[in-house]
């Protein structure tokens, strides 16, 4: 997978953290729950609010909690 387009992501002002949660989001490498299942770690890898696959963007944009918190910070 080519992500040359994310090289702007590098050269942005902004802390380097930062620029490290945005990429593992897109690449979706977040440590949510099927990450961690996937190296073996504890748990069964589902939202315990959705009981779908708990993946970085179901954690910020997808899930019940998280729509809720974007409408509150709205």
């Amino acid at each position: 997978m080519c992500l040359q387009w994310l090289s702007p992501l590098w050269k942005a002002p902004m802390p380097l953290k930062i620029k490290i949660f945005v990429w593992q989001l897109i690449r979706d490498r977040l440590p949510s729950g099927t990450e961690v299942l996937k190296r073996h770690g504890p748990g069964n890898g589902l939202c315990p609010l959705c009981h779908v696959p708990e993946t970085g963007t179901h954690n910020l944009f997808s899930c019940v909690a998280a729509h809720a918190l974007w409408c509150f910070v709205r």
